[in-house]
């Protein structure tokens, strides 16, 4: 069990890390083509119809993950549910569209978010299609699938961009890249919808969806959340910035996090009737995702102020105090955001929806006072209710199957010292060298060997061997 889900993990990595590096590349390409304005509307757009198709990602599709064997009343019925939800989220979508402009005084609001609603019916084509990939810890599919479409996506979109489409460049490459994913599903899998809905089915998958389906909307859409807030309280240019920030720093999310995200719960879900085996297991997994995060996020931190300008172009420095401060939740993300994954592996997705609205409640008070003082306080706030949900989500988890909170804190605090000498040794650098980009790859190389070297020798002796070993092994060349 544990090879396949290290080789799970491998492919989780290879989607994610080859579908940043491809996305990247045209985000930075677009940013220099397109105005803080332009991607600020787009954003804005995005936040809001990526949150309401947050139940076509989550909910009934993950209750099939975790039902113990799922039949075909079961898959299609899934299946017609989320065919139905996505018409219903178009009817969503087209009010908000309507009313957009009155709510953020932006014209191009209304076309754009009624177009992007469209969206949600090639995206409900595919939830079961990835649930029963995810269910089977057959993740290869999903790397083809995502950077296939991020690349034809994203060639089609910067060509429309360079023949002046503007925002519509944005809309057509979310397009494309949404077609092509449901080509590549549907062509790997012999799985197709009967005309069958059970009632019975749908009851069953509904006491697991309704709770998992209402806290991961919560918990995805959060980040969102400060788009529209700001979109209230400022501009769409104030907008973009924010935006930006944003999507540099869930780059990072997606590579570090995400991987281990996709398969924690059809893992954990194996093993959830050996707590004490299930609680070992979940403390690793936060434990290597911690070791890659802390020293990426303080790191980059570190070098935003000379590396963003460089990447994105002058037009876009005012992100860079944003991108800093969302940076200082650099030691407690990890920390917490695995809780709906392990809790949902137990059965107990009502715990993950209480935790997310306690989130959604934290969030509702700090957010709007924040985006009054600008958007660096909206990046300040961020980071400070991550470590806010930290106790939060630790006690809960204590309660629900005795995870050894002592060992977590312990490791991570290990990682976190080891993290700071990392950023003593960087700032030493960037105090002896001048600015250039030879220079910041200088920097980071500093602090990357500065980093395994104090984690390896002082604070946690043999932990970056170990993980090293479980990355061989995940590596099918090499594990075969």
């Amino acid at each position: 069990m544990r090879q396949s889900a290290a080789k799970a993990t491998f492919w989780a990595a290879m989607e994610t890390g080859g579908a940043q590096v491809s996305s990247f590349v045209f985000f930075v390409v677009f940013a220099h083509i397109l105005t803080p304005e332009e991607f600020g509307v787009y954003a804005l757009a995005m936040a809001i119809v990526g949150a309401v198709n947050m139940m076509l990602f989550q909910g009934f599709g993950d209750a099939l993950i975790q039902a113990d064997q799922p039949d075909e009343s079961y898959t299609s019925t899934v299946f017609w549910t989320n065919m139905m939800l996505a018409v219903g989220m178009i009817a969503v979508l087209q009010v908000i569209a309507v009313l957009g402009p009155i709510l953020f005084d932006e014209p191009m609001f209304q076309p754009v978010t009624a177009c992007l609603s469209l969206i949600c019916i090639p995206r409900a084509m595919v939830s079961v299609h990835s649930a029963l990939a995810r269910r089977s810890l057959d993740l290869r599919v999903f790397a083809i699938r995502t950077i296939s479409g991020y690349v034809i996506g994203g060639v089609v979109g910067l060509a429309l961009a360079l023949a002046g489409w503007g925002v519509w460049a944005l809309v057509a490459s979310t397009f494309v890249q949404t077609i092509v994913i449901v080509i590549v599903m549907w062509q790997a899998s012999d799985w197709r919808p009967k005309w069958v809905f059970s009632v019975p089915a749908f009851r069953d998958l509904l006491g697991f969806s309704k709770h998992f389906m209402a806290a991961s909307i919560i918990t995805s859409s959060i980040d969102d959340f400060g788009s529209i807030l700001i979109g209230l309280t400022l501009d769409v240019t104030a907008v973009g910035y924010y935006a930006l920030a944003l999507r540099v720093i869930r780059s990072v999310i997606i590579v570090t996090m995400t991987p281990l995200q996709l398969v924690m719960m059809p893992v954990l879900s194996r093993i959830a009737n050996d707590r004490a085996k299930f609680g070992a297991a979940y403390v690793d997994m936060v434990v290597i995702v911690s070791t890659v995060w802390v020293p990426a996020v303080a790191g980059l931190g570190l070098v935003a102020r000379d590396l963003m300008p460089m990447i994105f172009g002058d037009q876009w420095y005012n992100a860079v105090p944003v991108l800093q401060a969302m940076c200082f939740a650099c030691l407690t993300l990890p920390l917490w955001a695995f809780a709906g994954q392990a809790l949902s592996a137990l059965g107990r997705p009502d715990g993950f929806a209480k935790i997310a609205f306690q989130q959604l409640g934290l969030y509702c008070l700090a957010f709007p006072v924040a985006a009054h003082f600008g958007i660096v306080a909206v990046g300040l706030a961020w980071s400070a209710l991550s470590a806010v949900m930290v106790p939060i989500t630790l006690v809960a988890l204590r309660q629900s199957f005795g995870l050894d909170v002592r060992t977590l804190i312990l490791k991570t605090a290990r990682i976190g010292l080891s993290g700071a000498v990392m950023v003593c040794a960087v700032l030493l650098a960037k105090s002896l060298l001048p600015v250039s980009p030879w220079a910041i790859a200088g920097e980071v190389a500093i602090g990357f060997v500065t980093y395994a070297v104090a984690l390896e020798s002082v604070f946690l002796p043999g932990h970056l061997a170990r993980i090293l070993t479980i990355v061989r092994g995940s590596i099918p060349a090499f594990s075969s």
